[in-house]
């Protein structure tokens, strides 16, 4: 290939990988770009991305105490939040079996009577229990060339069978505590449906082979004592008894296998039952997302910026149309009064359902207030309506009657010296009368 062609592709493979967003850009559009949570929630951040159909995504679970909320998966590659029910029941089942994985981790590792068995020290314990039980076969070799010298005709082949079985079975189980590790380190490394499925069919096939072995040295452990019981009546001396007893005593490794089997049984359980209960709550996890997908819209209806209030009215969104309506000083001076009292009630049951997470509802009203906000502004307050008063009727009477007295008092004062001589002059004046 030319090796400009090549040089262009990892430039573009650069280019497109830099708009990938990060774990932490996906909390923040989720946490404070958006009002998806209530006051209070706590939610993880996570550390790896989950892939779903070819796809990764950050999922980020909303949390009360040990329970999951629900998830919101964000695209690594978009930076969107997936609103598709059908890819979201997906990525929330790959991010339902890691957490799942996780807590089976963190209750065994709190649990003293139960160990994790898919880690190297167990696959060195099966191979060196597989080297045991393959020795005990030249042991068993021992005891039956003594029997014969003692005069008794015995066959340990079936013994010797069982035994080489384990062994097998011991060396295999070695290496599939292996594969299970390896697939549990891939699954947690890179979350998803497929990886997942490869660790618990190997996981399973761990769980069916301890148990199987186990019940292979329960059967073997039973056929010796029967053979130590044939021994023991047998007409030989005590010495050799005793020296024989010793040689079939069973190795630790096998009596060890009682406990291993306890604490496989016990994985298995707790992990199936992990499973299967999150399978039984995933739609609520479902539904859920979708009521914050409204919540979210509810709150951008009612405290957010709307454009149908910005293009018809004087107001960039719905609560500061309510703040500047409903003022004290502005409420009574609006000229549709009849839509004011329907805007405050409108707004206070949106506001309520909000608070009471009827989100359906609740945009049912802030529509409504929205529709009332635009025709009060529409209609103007009374001081901005030429063809309304500005004062009442009794109120323009007491302006009248103050302006009056002031004009008189006004002009008292400019004629007081002609009022002043006019009443003299009334004194000097001879009554005809008299």
């Amino acid at each position: 290939m030319n090796p400009r062609v090549i040089l262009v592709a990892l430039l573009l493979l650069q280019c497109f990988s830099a708009f990938a967003v990060t774990s932490g850009d996906a909390v923040n559009f989720v946490v404070n770009s958006n009002n998806f949570l209530f006051e209070g929630e706590t939610y993880s951040p996570p550390n790896v991305a989950l892939e779903f159909e070819e796809k990764e995504y950050w999922v980020i679970p909303l949390t009360s105490g040990s329970k999951v909320t629900t998830y919101f998966p964000v695209e690594v590659e978009s930076g969107e939040i997936s609103i598709s029910r059908a890819t979201n029941r997906g990525v929330f089942e790959v991010a339902d079996n890691l957490r799942n994985l996780q807590e089976l981790k963190a209750s065994i590792s709190a649990n003293p009577g139960v160990e994790w068995v898919f880690t190297q020290q167990y696959k060195t314990i099966f191979s060196e229990m597989a080297l045991q039980l393959n020795d005990e076969i030249f042991q068993l070799n021992t005891v039956e060339t003594t029997l014969k010298d003692e005069g008794m005709n015995v066959n340990l082949s079936a013994l010797k069978s069982q035994l080489s079985k384990m062994s097998k079975s011991s060396s295999d189980l070695s290496e599939k505590i292996s594969v299970a590790s390896a697939a549990e380190n891939d699954f947690v490394a890179r979350p998803s449906l497929q990886s997942f499925e490869e660790l618990k069919d190997s996981f399973e096939s761990v769980f069916s082979s301890i148990d199987e072995l186990n019940s292979d040295a329960l059967t073997y452990i039973s056929d010796v004592d029967k053979f130590k019981q044939q021994i023991s009546v047998a007409n030989i001396d005590a010495q050799t008894k005793s020296q024989l007893f010793s040689i079939l005593s069973v190795p630790e490794s096998i009596k060890s296998l009682r406990d291993y089997n306890s604490y496989s049984s016990q994985i298995k359980e707790t992990f199936d039952s992990l499973i299967k209960d999150s399978g039984l709550v995933r739609d609520s996890l479902l539904d859920e997302l979708e009521n914050r997908f409204e919540k979210n819209t509810t709150y951008v209806l009612i405290w957010g910026d709307n454009e149908k209030l910005d293009k018809n009215s004087r107001f960039p969104s719905l609560f500061e149309a309510y703040r500047f309506i409903l003022n004290e000083e502005n409420k009574p001076l609006w000229e549709n009064q009849v839509k004011v009292r329907s805007f405050e009630d409108n707004y206070s049951r949106a506001e309520r359902f909000y608070n009471e997470r009827n989100f359906e509802r609740s945009q049912e009203y802030a529509l409504k207030a929205i529709d009332d906000a635009i025709a009060i502004d529409k209609a103007g307050s009374i001081q901005n309506n030429p063809n309304t008063s500005l004062f009442s009727q009794d109120q323009l009477f007491l302006f009248a009657g103050i302006l009056i007295a002031g004009l008189v008092v006004l002009y008292l004062i400019n004629n007081r010296g002609k009022l002043g001589g006019m009443i003299q002059g009334k004194g000097d004046e001879i009554d005809v009368y008299k």
